[in-house]
């Protein structure tokens, strides 16, 4: 038993962060839909690339419909730099510095939050975000 749980333990942490080159080709493909739809202010676009609660959310906090709110966000996005993938959960790094954050659901890849920062403390708030879920 001991011998087959070792190597299961050293393989489990490399699983966890790889995600499927697949699954990191759709979270970029997502992303930068959502930006080129930012980019061009066409609010309806980019809600599409937002999950459902992030959508609400966004609503809420603005007071307006979605596809209004959505291009007053403050963000800056730029090129990606990186794509990272965990199992249902996805992280993306701009080179603006700005990290936006994606759940895989029924209907694939949305947005979760977006212009997302670490904060001064990142221990107690390691991302603050211009919107999330």
């Amino acid at each position: 038993m001991r011998r087959v749980a070792l190597p299961l333990l050293l393989v489990l942490p490399l699983l966890a962060g790889c995600g499927t080159s697949d699954d990191r080709a759709q979270v970029r493909t997502t992303t930068e839909r959502f930006v080129d739809a930012f980019d061009s202010h066409d609010g309806a676009a980019a809600c599409r690339e937002l999950s459902e609660p992030a959508g609400k959310a966004l609503e809420d906090q603005e007071g307006k419909d979605c596809e209004q709110a959505v291009t007053d966000l403050d963000l800056e996005t730029g090129p990606i730099t990186r794509v990272q993938v965990y199992i249902t959960s996805a992280k993306v790094d701009f080179a603006s510095r700005q990290t936006a954050f994606l759940n895989r659901g029924p209907s694939g890849w949305k947005l979760s939050a977006l212009g997302c920062a670490h904060g001064a403390k990142p221990a107690d708030h390691p991302y603050s975000c211009e919107l999330e879920d």
